[in-house]
């Protein structure tokens, strides 16, 4: 139970020092650092005693301050003494040491406009870690648990948020693959991209959000088939208030970036950072898919480099075995 010392008796002057220590809305309180010796606190108590000296009535005031301040100075000590204990009980911070820079940077929110990148790209990673693992991300990064995924026997659901400068992608995201390497995926995970549209109206994000959306359908072949059709997390129309679509518009009013929810979670760093780049590309180009085109036809109108179309293709033939066995004969055996 929380204990107080006894408080000392007071004569009439020291009372009223007391009453009017607001005066002028300044409060002449001792300052913690200054309870080191008799001699430090009647130097304080005399200053006390002649800001004050307008409203005492009576001698004798800087020995009655100054069993104040003594009175004072032991209660704040068992008050500290007590948020400690209070604080070890719980399991929580010392609220009397200040966080470290590290651990204030922590707790800011992982967005674009906190960390001031001049361009970021923000990827959320749902993934299981085996149980009992514990990853020791970067500042640039943040871990929480994910309801929404199916966990495996001897795994615990993880969502990994990461936000990088978009010049030091590349190698941090490798980095950050190695650390996760271990881990699983199955049909429940996903991967989301974000992408900057601070220094953007709404309405110019709007009308990106809605060619992406027509983008994502024309390309949902190259995705595995539970996400081309998943209504639950990435359904392939937009909306303006639901983001549970493949493009989300409704992150940038949260967050300032627009959110790519369609491709399927994946620890590799090869599918994670071409899908970034299609997304990238699919950002910045002008228009719709032309004539309706879907699958490898809309992939041959995108400026694609020989490695990212390649990569692509054999990507589609993983995902979709079935456009690939031909019954035709063939004309070299006729």
């Amino acid at each position: 139970m929380r204990k107080y010392i006894a408080i000392p008796v007071y004569s009439e002057g020291a009372a009223q020092s007391i009453a009017f220590r607001t005066h002028r809305e300044m409060r002449y309180s001792m300052p913690s650092s200054s309870f080191i010796d008799e001699y430090s606190q009647a130097l304080w108590a005399r200053s006390f005693a002649q800001r004050a000296k307008p409203f005492m009535t009576s001698s004798g005031t800087v020995n009655h301050i100054l069993d104040v301040l003594r009175y004072r100075g032991a209660q704040k000590y068992n008050d500290r003494i007590y948020q400690r204990r209070e604080a070890k009980r719980l399991g929580i911070r010392d609220p009397l040491v200040r966080p470290s820079l590290l651990a204030r940077m922590r707790d800011q929110p992982l967005t674009p406009q906190t960390f001031r990148y001049d361009r970021a790209i923000g990827v959320e990673i749902e993934c299981m870690k085996p149980v009992g693992k514990e990853v020791e991300v970067p500042i640039w990064a943040r871990a929480k648990g994910d309801g929404s995924i199916r966990q495996a026997p001897n795994t615990e659901g993880v969502e990994y948020a990461i936000l990088i400068k978009r010049s030091e992608l590349e190698h941090r995201l490798y980095k950050f693959c190695g650390l996760i390497s271990d881990h699983r995926v199955n049909t429940s995970c996903g991967l989301h991209v974000h992408i900057d549209c601070r220094g953007r109206t709404e309405d110019d994000v709007r009308k990106i959000a809605k060619k992406m959306t027509a983008w994502m359908i024309a390309l949902r072949e190259f995705v595995p088939e539970s996400r081309r059709n998943n209504t639950d997390y990435a359904a392939l129309s937009f909306s303006e208030t639901n983001r549970y679509r493949a493009v989300n518009f409704t992150a940038f009013r949260k967050y300032k970036t627009l959110e790519i929810r369609l491709h399927s979670g994946t620890v590799d760093y090869t599918k994670i950072i071409a899908w970034i780049r299609l997304v990238e590309l699919l950002f910045v180009i002008n228009g719709k898919p032309k004539g309706g085109a879907e699958g490898v036809a809309a992939l041959s109108q995108l400026p694609l480099t020989e490695y990212e179309r390649s990569y692509w293709l054999k990507r589609h033939q993983q995902l979709n075995p079935g456009h690939y066995n031909s019954s035709t004969p063939s004309t070299e055996t006729e």
